[in-house]
């Protein structure tokens, strides 16, 4: 069963706050993660969204080739949707972004136009809202439940009549079971950290082959455990008495490197056909 709001003292928004919001916006833009854009896909944002002018916004361009966020795009557009893959935190499209709401804003007949930006943690959502502000207003947190986490719904003033709310991050039910565990809470809160480590090491070296060596130095033919002990060993994170690799210390940190981008690895689309 599902828990929205507070979890393990990390605030979610209500799903009563997330209809609330939404009957109240006159767009919605609904935040993913390029690298894989279905597995941070909410599911009941996904419903209750469904009949206002909506934009997936597919963030992170940065972190995968320009190849991928077209086709993920091609793929949004063949199911009947609208998105566009920018880079927040490189500016990279920010620019075509501003441009859709405007258009979309100028076909509202009202004095102000409200934009709603949700998603799960980790997605970009504050810091799309800074860069279509053009200055620091809303709080960045590098990972969930940090400093700096959204707590609470804010409204912004991007332009002129155009608003946005920024909000906490939607609990993330979506489909996928470890994008789920890994934004629920911060790394060192997670259970278990090796074993989730060893999941994103696996799908870093079938998605993306030789990423894990890039990044690590290791070789990425040993098993995923072997290679967090290979990780541990290089940063020196060994028992006092043992000298034996503290590969919870080692799972943390891959998962820290997932989050922040440092490992390359991207799922791309089923086949779009349309």
């Amino acid at each position: 069963m599902l828990v929205w709001g507070l979890f393990l003292s990390i605030r979610f928004a209500s799903k009563k706050e997330i209809v609330e919001k939404i009957q109240l916006s006159d767009i919605v833009l609904v935040v993913l993660d390029v690298r894989n854009p279905i597995g941070t896909m909410s599911s009941y944002l996904l419903k209750v969204s469904r009949g206002k002018q909506r934009l997936f916004v597919l963030n992170k361009a940065d972190l995968v080739p320009r190849e991928i966020s077209l086709l993920w795009e091609r793929w949004f557009e063949c199911k009947g949707h609208q998105a566009l893959s920018i880079s927040a935190n490189n500016r990279l499209s920010t620019l075509k972004l501003r441009k859709i709401l405007r258009g979309w804003a100028r076909e509202v007949n009202k004095d102000r136009v409200i934009v709603m930006i949700a998603g799960v943690p980790k997605t970009g959502k504050s810091s799309i809202i800074n860069v279509l502000r053009g200055k620091h207003s809303a709080t960045v947190s590098a990972y969930p439940g940090t400093t700096g986490y959204t707590k609470g719904f804010t409204l912004f003033n991007i332009e002129g009549k155009i608003y946005a709310w920024d909000t906490p991050g939607v609990f993330p039910d979506v489909r996928d079971p470890l994008e789920r565990i890994i934004r629920l809470k911060p790394p060192e809160k997670i259970r278990d950290p090796e074993r989730i480590a060893t999941k994103i090491l696996s799908r870093a070296k079938k998605f993306v082959p030789g990423s894990i060596t890039a990044k690590y130095g290791v070789d990425e033919s040993l098993d995923e455990y072997a290679i967090l002990e290979e990780i541990a060993r290089r940063r020196g994170w060994l028992e006092k008495t043992t000298k034996e690799p503290i590969i919870e210390q080692a799972g943390i940190q891959v998962i820290r490197d997932y989050l922040d981008g440092k490992i390359k690895f991207y799922v791309k689309p089923a086949r779009a056909e349309c």
